[in-house]
């Protein structure tokens, strides 16, 4: 079995070989020394961790915000190019002709309907899929009854 000495530093060798009490001494310094090192660094990686996960939580945070206003910087950008588009008269007449089909005073309004669209208004829903609740109906046609 080897020496526990050859394990020590070359100055507490030399101790340990000329006098017992004082090497000793030493030895149990060094590794008392080395103990408290290594419990002061085990102590301030416990300390580092908390302020690591909340910098790590933070610069999430700032990615996600950076993501969201990416997004709604594109949102308004749009919005205003379609604000741009609605200050035009004729912009504006075209949506109300195609989305609510409105006429001016005095013309015809007509809809085209083709075989398609007939086989689709007569179709059945799949499985019941188009079915509601009574009161579903109920509310609907009260709602259709009131004055706009």
């Amino acid at each position: 079995m080897a020496s526990p000495l050859r394990s020590l530093p070359d100055t507490i060798r030399r101790r340990a070989r000329s006098g017992g009490a004082s090497a000793l001494a030493a030895v149990r310094a060094s590794r008392s020394f080395v103990v408290g090192v290594v419990a002061l660094l085990a102590l301030l990686g416990f300390m580092a961790a908390a302020p690591i996960r909340s910098l790590d939580a933070t610069n999430q945070r700032v990615e996600y915000l950076q993501a969201t206003k990416r997004q709604l910087t594109t949102s308004v950008t749009e919005l205003e190019q379609r604000s741009t588009r609605l200050r035009d008269p004729n912009e504006v007449e075209l949506l109300a002709r195609t989305k609510f089909g409105l006429v001016r005073p005095g013309e015809t309004a007509y809809v085209v309907v083709t075989p398609e669209d007939q086989i689709e208004a007569e179709a059945e829903p799949p499985d019941g899929a188009g079915h509601r609740a009574w009161y579903h109906w109920l509310v609907d046609a009260v709602v259709d009854m009131m004055p706009s």
